[in-house]
This record gives structure tokens, C-alpha cells and sequence, in this order.
């Protein structure tokens, strides 16, 4: 289970630093761009594979279809959702949400039609109550936004889901505001490490893509970042794995170093 964070962490004395495999200087830096959870956000005691929580998700989604599905039912439903569990079986295409439910409803001998929203809303819903937010992610944000960066959020949809689950999320982390780009896997039809959406972000940003700093905390976020963007890998458990970054932080607070943004002593994130 992921540890509860506690505080703001190191900056500068663990920040490390390879901008010498980057070709631009940090001053061509026009935008920032960020992975979604685990780096903005987390759920609560919740593994990034859902695999153990499938049981605990499937009892909410059959209440809230109505449903009492046999134990086989269940089974067969936790096989469809390992199907589509990128941190098992990987895959580049998108799957939209809709699809992986009704394949499950239609192992329930469920009306899909008819039940597919309700479903979509338990299973998503489950997850999104053990939502929280990094206690550095607002004030950085913000400060990026005063310092005059578009900042977008690119991120892979776990199982699908749909943007107006991951617009609750945000909305629940106070973010709303603070970016300017929200652009999801469903969207792009493509996962990470794939460069399109990269590129895409970028794209909306209106910046080059080497000219955006992207930030995320998984090796694929860093493979698919370097593919035009400054990769950034989000260290926060400070492992000094390479993924081949560019640039390691241990916490976004470490942003401030990376784009030279030089902050006052009274400013309440300078450590």
C-alpha cells in the first residue's frame, strides 16, 4: 500500500540532475506538463495494480446495478478486468470504459443497454473516494501559473475512465483552475509511451514540444516524454532509479530548481 505523505521533503540537496543529455537549455522551457496520479494526486491505500480491490469494486458495482451476480459471474468478471489491466497485460490502443463494462454486464446476463452508466458510475466511484491530493500540488501549480507557464495534464485513463470522473478528482484536489490542458488516453486514442499524446499536449500548450518540461513518476511517463519533451521522473520514494530522464525531483516542490524560478525566502514552499 502506498505510505501517507507527511511532508514537503528535499529539494535541492536530491535533485538530480542530467540536463546535459538534454539538447535545449532550460530556458527554452515554455510549459509544463504533468502526469495525473501518483504525481498530482494518489488513492489512498490503493495499489497502482486495482487487482486486489476487483472484489470490494464489483460488490459496488453489482449494487448499484441491482444485480446479484453467482460466484462464477464474479470470477468471470475479475477476468475481464485483468484483461484490461494495463499493469498486467500492457497494451498501446485505448479501451473505452464502456467497453470493458459491458463486457462484464453481458457475463451478468445484464441488459448493457441499460446498465452500463449505473456500472461505470460504482466502479469509478469506489476508487475515487479514497482520493487525495500531494500536500505541495496546489501551491506549485500556482506558483507556475504566476510565473507565467501553461501547465496541461496528460494522462492514461485506468480501464477507460471517463473525463468527467477525472474532472471530480481535480475538482476534489482544488486544481480546477490551475491548468490549462486536460487531455486523457481515451482522447488520444493511445497510451503512454506512445509520443502522440505528448505531442498533443504540447500542441494545445501552443509550445514546441521541446519546449514543454514534462513530469511524471513511471518509467513509461519518462520513455515516452523523451521522445521530444524534457523528461522529468518524479522520484518521491528517492529510489535514484534511471529510467534515462533527463532531470529527478522527489517532490514537484523540486520544480522550482529545474526552471530557475529563484523564489523569495518568504515564499511558503522554499526549503
Amino acid at each position: 500500500m502506498k505510505p501517507e505523505p507527511t511532508d514537503l521533503g528535499p529539494t535541492n540537496e536530491e535533485l538530480f540532475d542530467r540536463s546535459e543529455l538534454y539538447p535545449k537549455s532550460r530556458e527554452m522551457i515554455r510549459a509544463v506538463g504533468f502526469d495525473l496520479d501518483d504525481t498530482l494526486l494518489f488513492y489512498r491505500d490503493t495499489p497502482l495494480n486495482w487487482m486486489a480491490l476487483y472484489p470490494e469494486a464489483l460488490a459496488a458495482v453489482a449494487k448499484g446495478c441491482q444485480a446479484e451476480p453467482s460466484a462464477a459471474q464474479v470470477d468471470r468478471a475479475k477476468e475481464i478486468l485483468t484483461q484490461y489491466n494495463s499493469r498486467i497485460v500492457p497494451r498501446t490502443q485505448e479501451i473505452p470504459a464502456a467497453q470493458i463494462v459491458s463486457a462484464i454486464l453481458n457475463a451478468w446476463e445484464l441488459d448493457a443497454a441499460k446498465c452500463t452508466d449505473a456500472a461505470i458510475e460504482s466502479f469509478f466511484s469506489f476508487f475515487q473516494q479514497r482520493m487525495s491530493t500531494y500536500p505541495e500540488t496546489v501551491t506549485v501549480l500556482e506558483t507556475l501559473r504566476a510565473r507565467g507557464f501553461p501547465t496541461g495534464i496528460l494522462t492514461d485513463a485506468p480501464y477507460g475512465i471517463p473525463r468527467t470522473f477525472l474532472h471530480r478528482d481535480i475538482s476534489g484536489a482544488g486544481i480546477t483552475d490551475l491548468f490549462d490542458v486536460l487531455l486523457t488516453s481515451v482522447e488520444v486514442g493511445l497510451r503512454k509511451p506512445n509520443p502522440a499524446g505528448y505531442r498533443e499536449l504540447a500542441k494545445r500548450l501552443k509550445v514546441e514540444p521541446n519546449q514543454m518540461l514534462y513530469v511524471g513518476n513511471e518509467p513509461k511517463v519518462v520513455i515516452g516524454a523523451r521522445a521530444g519533451a524534457c523528461a522529468v521522473f518524479l522520484d518521491r520514494n528517492n529510489s535514484g532509479t534511471d529510467h534515462g530522464q533527463h532531470l529527478t525531483t522527489v517532490t514537484l516542490v523540486g520544480l522550482y530548481d529545474i526552471l530557475a524560478l529563484n523564489l523569495k525566502p518568504s515564499s511558503p514552499m522554499q526549503t
